[in-house]
């Protein structure tokens, strides 16, 4: 994303911002719940952004400054909690606020984790089993990495994603500049196929390619066993981090049934909360989910939720440093209390 683009994007959003707190418009009711996703947090906020997809990360100062906020407007609870006042209906005195982490990010149990171990607050962190304790990360971050460090040889990408039997990316779609858009087409194959892209673009591209950030490590099963004594809860988010409606009815099923036992295993608990990847569902995913045995999924549909709300597709607003920054770059106070509905 180019500078000027940001900062178009920086413009429109703080004087939306300005001209929602001058409306005066409410706050959200006593019984309402505002779910927030995250995905990292981290120290070094310019490499991160240098390093990984957009909107995906944040800086500790930041997300510190995130949790102090709705601390003072919200009563933080547990997914658990918030789902029991949604389904029976009862208001509590103030509205209700619930931290999420999608993925498993390492940078969770380092950055996030003692800092709301500090502010006394609950989150609910959603792992794709698969990828636990193995050093092989997410599928976008391999994807985007290895454009980025390919792009500057166009030509070979175009023909090793062809060889991964991709015909739906045009020669012209394959340029340094439509890094995110070429990205964000490649996720959104079936597992399969963009494993087997992942693969052709390595052996394209060499070894030195495939040498991935240490960042994009993922938790591993022990860190998750001490934050699960200490707090922090913890749902499934699919085996492979798939995009449950390109892949046939025995896949999802599948991921869905694969990662909510493999959590119960290691956790010797129920799991009872499911995050979407990339937010994607459908009917026949959301009966899979509850037929599965979960009580509650979320997910990245922008919304409050409101007494009655679908329990098996609650809203949520997904953050990241850009979208609490003013015009300037730089953490905006206005800014962050409208995207909090604070």
């Amino acid at each position: 994303m180019t500078t000027t683009t940001l900062l178009l994007k920086r413009s429109i959003k703080s004087a939306a911002s300005i001209a929602k707190a001058g409306l005066g418009l409410p706050r959200p009711v006593p019984g309402s719940v505002n779910i927030i996703a995250y995905h990292r947090v981290v120290r070094d906020i310019e490499r991160a952004e240098r390093d990984a997809i957009y909107g995906i990360v944040i800086s500790s100062d930041t997300f510190r400054r995130h949790c102090q906020m709705l601390k003072r407007s919200f009563d933080v609870v547990s997914l658990g909690t918030a789902m029991h006042f949604l389904e029976h209906g009862v208001s509590p005195a103030r509205p209700l606020a619930v931290i999420t982490f999608d993925d498993g990010y390492l940078d969770f149990y380092d950055e996030a984790f003692p800092i709301l171990n500090e502010l006394g607050l609950p989150a609910t962190v959603f792992l794709p089993t698969n990828l636990i304790e193995k050093n092989t990360p997410l599928a976008h971050d391999r994807i985007y990495w290895l454009l980025r460090w390919g792009l500057s040889e166009p030509e070979k990408v175009f023909a090793a994603i062809s060889q991964a039997g991709i015909s739906t990316i045009s020669r012209h779609e394959v340029r340094r500049d439509n890094l995110l858009a070429l990205t964000n087409r490649l996720v959104y194959l079936p597992h399969s196929n963009r494993e087997s892209v992942i693969e052709h673009l390595e052996n394209a591209l060499g070894r030195k390619s495939c040498e991935y950030p240490p960042e994009y490590r993922l938790l591993d099963w022990k860190r998750v066993r001490e934050m699960d004594r200490k707090g922090v809860t913890f749902g499934a988010h699919t085996a492979n981090h798939v995009v449950l409606p390109l892949e046939n009815k025995k896949v999802a099923e599948d991921e869905i049934t694969s990662s909510k036992a493999v959590l119960e295993q290691q956790l010797g608990k129920r799991v009872i909360s499911f995050a979407y990847p990339n937010g994607e569902h459908t009917p026949s995913i959301r009966k899979t989910i509850a037929d599965a045995g979960f009580s509650v999924a979320v997910t990245t549909e922008n919304r409050t939720n409101l007494p009655g709300a679908d329990r098996f597709c609650l809203g949520r607003t997904s953050l990241c440093e850009e979208s609490t920054r003013g015009i300037g770059g730089y953490y905006s106070e206005r800014v962050a209390s409208v995207r909090l509905r604070a």
